[in-house]
């Protein structure tokens, strides 16, 4: 099985925002929830594990319904840092995930097909980056 982790905890301070940027609306959509429809859309990927802060769970839970998200496992609280939010995303996976996809959600361009080509890359060489 494959999952993803999508990490979407961060402030967004360099960017001068008062708010965290996975939430910051791009077109009709928050930032996050483009990277989540792309993961939902991927048939390599089976669970979606969302990292966010724990401000921000409720909100992530309701925009998850709102978007149709049927393979989100789990909300969890993100770290102070990245490498932390990655641990707590990890931390939840059940055993039987054997490959996993790490996603930052300020990056929300993604696509399934380049989903998919990460995790064919990462089966065949033991890793794969997009």
């Amino acid at each position: 099985m494959t999952a993803a982790i999508i990490v979407a905890a961060g402030r967004g301070e360099r960017m001068g925002a008062n708010y965290d940027k996975a939430f910051l609306s791009i077109g009709p959509r928050p930032m996050v929830a483009y990277s989540m429809m792309a993961f939902e859309s991927c048939a390599d990927i089976q669970q979606i594990i969302l990292v966010v802060r724990r401000e921000r769970i409720d909100a992530a839970k309701g925009m998850a319904q709102m978007f149709g998200i049927s393979k989100l496992q789990q909300i969890v609280a993100g770290g102070a840092h990245r490498q932390d939010s990655v641990r707590n995303g990890l931390e939840v996976l059940p055993p039987e995930v054997q490959t996993v996809s790490i996603h930052d959600a300020a990056r929300p361009l993604v696509t399934a097909a380049l989903i998919s080509e990460t995790v064919r890359s990462a089966l065949k060489h033991g890793s794969g980056v997009a």
